[in-house]
């Protein structure tokens, strides 16, 4: 039986979905669908996508989280290399509950389950296995991923309390973390709307320079630091 810490030695989640023919499907319904119907929705500005130029080895975005429309929104905006090698943790309770629901995530956002503990508990079991398995071994595969360390959506839009899931596959990866941070998708596609809301403000989504642990630095430390980053752009807005 195979130790639970060993699971490289596990099949990767939705691994169907980073085949060829699935990337080409995905490629083609964002770029012709998806994203220009959140772009024109959301009428997004961006912001510090120069800082994207230069990676040259795969990245943790870390992003705060108050709407569906975060994910679509992150991987329309993003240069077409980044997005095209982007896989997502999605929560695995909500769209992984189902075998439909769960392949039409992972075919459509290349999406991985990630089990999710209680918001703003620190080292919970549950959120902090993305430390382990499928987010690293996609990170040693040369993919980027994206996680919301708040493991849930906001719901009043406001910048919850961060786990420490993300901080620690950064730690046992030695991959830096680009903050993200999201304005205005709350008030465009709310907690209960199934499609956006028609006359909201435009939002913004800012990326922050690349940031890496310091030698010695704790989990909860680096957390904290990615959490104020995107705090930080957030204000910035």
């Amino acid at each position: 039986m195979t130790a639970p810490d060993d699971e490289r030695a596990l099949p990767l989640p939705a691994a169907w979905a980073r085949s060829a023919p699935a990337r080409a499907l995905r490629t083609t319904v964002h770029r012709a669908l998806l994203g220009p119907y959140v772009c024109a929705r959301a009428r997004p500005s961006v912001e510090g996508a120069e800082h994207l130029a230069g990676l040259t080895t795969p990245v943790v975005f870390v992003a705060n989280h108050a709407s569906h429309l975060d994910t679509p929104l992150i991987l329309a905006v993003l240069p077409p290399p980044v997005a095209s090698r982007l896989a997502v943790g999605a929560a695995a309770d909500y769209f992984f509950r189902s075998p439909l629901t769960g392949a039409a995530t992972a075919l459509f956002f290349n999406a991985f389950p990630v089990r999710r503990g209680t918001p703003g508990r620190t080292g919970g079991r549950g959120r902090d296995r993305v430390v382990r398995g499928t987010a690293r071994r996609l990170l040693e595969e040369g993919w980027h991923v994206l996680l919301f360390p708040e493991g849930t959506r906001s719901r009043d839009g406001r910048l919850g309390a961060f786990g420490t899931g993300a901080a620690r596959l950064c730690l046992r990866t030695g991959a830096p973390a680009v903050p993200v941070a999201l304005t205005g998708t709350h008030a465009v596609m709310p907690c209960g709307a199934r499609l956006p809301v028609r006359g909201a403000p435009p939002v913004s989504v800012r990326f922050g320079r690349p940031i890496g642990a310091a030698p010695g630095e704790s989990a909860p430390d680096f957390r904290d630091r990615m959490r104020e980053s995107v705090h930080a752009l957030r204000r910035s807005a």
